[in-house]
Protein backbone atom coordinates (compact mmCIF):
# COMPACT_ATOMS: atom_id res chain seq x y z
CA UNK A 1 0.00 0.00 0.00
CA UNK A 2 1.56 3.49 -0.94
CA UNK A 3 1.97 5.80 1.90
CA UNK A 4 -0.60 8.33 0.49
CA UNK A 5 -3.12 5.17 0.81
CA UNK A 6 -2.06 3.97 3.89
CA UNK A 7 -2.07 7.93 5.11
CA UNK A 8 -5.56 8.41 4.48
CA UNK A 9 -6.39 4.95 5.52
CA UNK A 10 -5.27 5.69 8.99
CA UNK A 11 -6.33 9.32 8.76
CA UNK A 12 -10.01 8.05 8.30
CA UNK A 13 -9.28 5.71 11.26
CA UNK A 14 -8.69 7.89 13.58
CA UNK A 15 -10.74 10.78 12.93
CA UNK A 16 -8.12 12.86 11.67
CA UNK A 17 -10.22 15.07 9.11
CA UNK A 18 -9.26 18.41 6.57
CA UNK A 19 -8.78 21.51 8.60
CA UNK A 20 -8.25 19.89 12.07
CA UNK A 21 -4.84 20.29 14.30
CA UNK A 22 -3.42 16.98 15.28
CA UNK A 23 -0.34 16.31 17.97
CA UNK A 24 1.44 12.80 17.34
CA UNK A 25 4.20 12.19 20.35
CA UNK A 26 6.58 9.00 20.48
CA UNK A 27 5.53 7.79 17.03
CA UNK A 28 6.85 4.38 15.77
CA UNK A 29 9.27 4.20 12.79
CA UNK A 30 7.83 5.13 9.78
CA UNK A 31 4.47 6.58 10.92
CA UNK A 32 5.10 10.55 10.91
CA UNK A 33 6.43 10.31 7.21
CA UNK A 34 2.95 8.02 6.56
CA UNK A 35 1.38 10.82 7.74
CA UNK A 36 3.45 13.93 6.31
CA UNK A 37 1.67 12.98 2.79
CA UNK A 38 -1.68 14.40 4.26
CA UNK A 39 0.01 17.60 6.32
CA UNK A 40 -1.54 20.01 3.59
CA UNK A 41 -4.83 19.13 4.72
CA UNK A 42 -4.31 19.74 8.32
CA UNK A 43 -4.10 23.03 9.99
CA UNK A 44 -1.49 22.01 12.18
CA UNK A 45 0.41 19.03 12.98
CA UNK A 46 3.14 18.81 15.85
CA UNK A 47 5.43 16.49 16.94
CA UNK A 48 6.12 17.32 20.44
CA UNK A 49 4.04 19.61 22.94
CA UNK A 50 5.46 22.08 25.39
CA UNK A 51 4.63 21.72 29.05
CA UNK A 52 2.62 25.14 29.76
CA UNK A 53 1.40 25.47 26.57
CA UNK A 54 -2.36 25.31 25.71
CA UNK A 55 -3.11 24.06 21.92
CA UNK A 56 -6.51 22.83 21.31
CA UNK A 57 -6.01 20.41 19.51
CA UNK A 58 -8.57 18.30 17.73
CA UNK A 59 -6.49 14.79 17.60
CA UNK A 60 -3.59 14.08 20.00
CA UNK A 61 -2.45 10.71 19.34
CA UNK A 62 0.63 9.45 22.03
CA UNK A 63 2.66 6.39 21.94
CA UNK A 64 3.55 5.44 25.55
CA UNK A 65 6.29 2.64 26.32
CA UNK A 66 4.99 1.92 29.09
CA UNK A 67 2.63 2.63 32.05
CA UNK A 68 4.48 5.26 33.83
CA UNK A 69 5.20 7.54 31.02
CA UNK A 70 1.70 7.52 30.36
CA UNK A 71 0.53 8.19 33.69
CA UNK A 72 3.35 11.09 34.05
CA UNK A 73 1.64 12.36 30.50
CA UNK A 74 -1.44 12.05 30.62
CA UNK A 75 -2.65 15.37 32.35
CA UNK A 76 -0.44 17.18 29.79
CA UNK A 77 -2.36 15.23 26.83
CA UNK A 78 -5.32 15.80 28.21
CA UNK A 79 -4.82 19.43 28.75
CA UNK A 80 -4.06 19.89 25.28
CA UNK A 81 -7.59 18.83 23.77
CA UNK A 82 -9.70 21.29 22.15
CA UNK A 83 -14.10 20.65 23.61
CA UNK A 84 -14.25 17.79 21.82
CA UNK A 85 -11.02 16.86 20.85
CA UNK A 86 -9.53 13.05 20.45
CA UNK A 87 -7.26 11.51 22.73
CA UNK A 88 -5.86 8.58 21.27
CA UNK A 89 -3.00 5.70 23.18
CA UNK A 90 -0.93 3.71 21.89
CA UNK A 91 0.96 0.84 23.71
CA UNK A 92 2.95 -1.74 22.30
CA UNK A 93 1.44 -5.07 21.93
CA UNK A 94 3.11 -8.21 24.17
CA UNK A 95 5.74 -10.61 22.03
CA UNK A 96 8.07 -12.80 23.28
CA UNK A 97 11.06 -11.03 23.00
CA UNK A 98 10.06 -7.71 24.22
CA UNK A 99 7.72 -7.32 27.76
CA UNK A 100 5.18 -4.59 28.70
CA UNK A 101 3.60 -3.31 31.56
CA UNK A 102 0.95 -1.47 29.80
CA UNK A 103 -2.51 -2.55 27.79
CA UNK A 104 -5.63 -1.99 27.11
CA UNK A 105 -7.01 -2.81 30.96
CA UNK A 106 -3.82 -0.07 31.64
CA UNK A 107 -4.87 2.49 29.55
CA UNK A 108 -8.66 2.67 30.46
CA UNK A 109 -7.86 2.41 34.24
CA UNK A 110 -5.10 5.64 34.04
CA UNK A 111 -7.95 6.79 31.89
CA UNK A 112 -10.80 6.91 33.89
CA UNK A 113 -8.05 8.55 36.99
CA UNK A 114 -8.31 11.35 34.43
CA UNK A 115 -12.73 11.70 33.96
CA UNK A 116 -12.05 10.21 30.54
CA UNK A 117 -13.30 6.22 29.47
CA UNK A 118 -12.08 4.15 26.31
CA UNK A 119 -13.91 3.64 23.14
CA UNK A 120 -12.34 2.01 19.81
CA UNK A 121 -9.12 0.15 19.89
CA UNK A 122 -7.63 -0.36 16.95
CA UNK A 123 -4.31 -1.83 15.33
CA UNK A 124 -1.63 0.07 14.05
CA UNK A 125 0.87 -2.52 12.90
CA UNK A 126 2.15 -5.62 14.37
CA UNK A 127 3.66 -4.03 16.99
CA UNK A 128 1.42 -1.02 18.32
CA UNK A 129 -2.52 -0.76 19.30
CA UNK A 130 -4.29 1.96 20.04
CA UNK A 131 -7.55 3.14 22.10
CA UNK A 132 -9.47 5.98 21.53
CA UNK A 133 -10.91 8.21 24.79
CA UNK A 134 -13.57 10.00 25.09
CA UNK A 135 -14.31 12.59 28.49
CA UNK A 136 -16.44 11.51 31.20
CA UNK A 137 -18.85 8.35 30.16
CA UNK A 138 -19.19 9.75 26.83
CA UNK A 139 -18.49 7.62 23.60
CA UNK A 140 -18.66 9.25 20.77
Amino acid sequence: MSDDLQAKELAKRLGIKKGCSLAIMNPPYGLVKVLETIRENLRSMQTEIKMNESNDLDVVVYFSRGRRGLEEAFPRLKGQLAPGGVLWIGWRKPQKTLKTDLDAGGVREIAAMHGMSGKDELDVDSEWQMMKLAAGGEHS
